[in-house]
């Protein structure tokens, strides 16, 4: 599927089309084209880990603070 028409599909138009061509890019395509190791998913996957990681605690600390 091209990067359009995933657009399309989803109703939103992304400002920067390469962190979505990134992001939908798996570690194990990338080395097996030999792409450059930067151009997969697994560091924008580890931002979002950790910016839902600090959301997610955040909220707990503030929403239970008898705990």
């Amino acid at each position: 599927m091209k990067l359009e028409e995933l657009e399309e599909k989803i109703g939103y138009r992304f400002q920067e089309p390469k962190l979505l061509r990134q992001a939908m890019c798996h570690s194990s395509f990338a080395n097996e084209r030999h792409m450059d190791r930067l151009l997969n998913n697994e560091r924008l996957e580890f931002l979002g880990d950790s910016i839902l990681g600090m959301v997610t605690a955040d909220y707990l600390y503030k929403a239970h603070p008898d705990l």
